[in-house]
């Protein structure tokens, strides 16, 4: 039987790559994105054009599935994130959508929570509330986002500062799994995940030295590591807050988040639901620079 799903944040980093692993399951599944700008996409069978503000018009058919990965990236406060998103699964919900996935990060769990966090926890609650799956991710190993600005630093420049020496510690996710993963759900062989927060990170953390030690060599670029010590990048970051400076991918919040998640255990489920921690070396081989 034929499984049509919505994928909202379509163009977007997970939301394509979960769209070009369906249809490279099974040629039946029935996709449609939703998008702010774009009317075509690839993988894609059809596609929404919408911004979060405005209601999701869902068509009038029974579709098995809705996937939350939306985000606007323009949103520092991230409120219009969090109303946008609750109200995309409540329009979701009238048009009879009872299967729902909301992609979290492991940055909800930060003591010292960024409006990207703080976000990311208030959305979880909800979703969690209403017996939804939630999957939180690390840094997915993939060439766009986090990652993909890491692996764009290597190439394009030659010194590269890294705070703290990049002793700071990330957690990886393999994108294989987030899309296997719905794969299951979409067959409903995973039901009793339902309501849950589902941590599909590595258990051990990884440092972001080592990280770009990897994407050296997979690279072959010669960049060299020049250690910045946090105390002196934090004040001239708060700065560029303070004077709302455009262009800046950092904030104080993302640097507190990056210290505290060094100092604590973050609990993986990878293991208990039959997903071995591939070696990242392997991982990052094999994406496409």
């Amino acid at each position: 039987m034929k499984k049509k799903i919505v994928i909202t944040g379509a163009g977007g980093l997970i939301s394509n790559g979960i769209a070009a692993y369906l249809k490279k399951k099974d040629k039946d599944i029935e996709i449609t994105g939703v998008s702010p700008e774009m009317s075509k996409i690839d993988n894609f069978d059809h596609v929404i054009i919408k911004r979060f503000g405005e209601t999701l018009s869902i068509p009038d058919e029974k579709f098995d599935l809705i996937i939350h990965c939306a985000f606007d990236k323009d949103d520092k406060s991230n409120e219009l994130n969090t109303r946008g998103t609750i109200e995309w699964a409540g329009d979701a919900e009238k048009a009879g959508i009872k299967k729902h996935i909301f992609l979290s990060s492991i940055s909800s769990q930060s003591e010292f929570l960024s409006p990207y966090g703080k976000s990311k926890k208030d959305l979880e609650k909800w979703f969690l509330k209403k017996n939804y799956f939630v999957f939180r991710l690390g840094l997915v190993i993939a060439n766009g986002g986090m990652f993909g600005r890491l692996l764009s630093s290597i190439q394009n420049s030659p010194v590269i500062p890294l705070i703290s020496g990049g002793k700071f510690l990330v957690f990886p996710t393999n994108p294989e799994t987030i899309y296997d993963h719905v794969y299951r759900i979409l067959q409903d062989k995973v039901i009793q995940h339902k309501g849950k927060i589902w941590n599909l990170q590595y258990k051990q953390g990884t440092s972001l030295k080592d990280i770009l030690i990897l994407l050296k060599k997979k690279t072959g670029k010669r960049a060299i590591f020049i250690p910045v010590p946090y105390y002196f990048v934090y004040p001239v970051v708060k700065l560029v807050e303070i004077m709302k400076i455009p262009g800046i991918d950092i904030d104080t919040g993302n640097l507190k988040g990056l210290k505290w998640n060094s100092k604590i255990s973050i609990g993986s489920d990878l293991e208990s639901l039959g997903y071995p921690e591939r070696d990242l070396a392997e991982i990052i081989n094999k994406i496409d620079i």
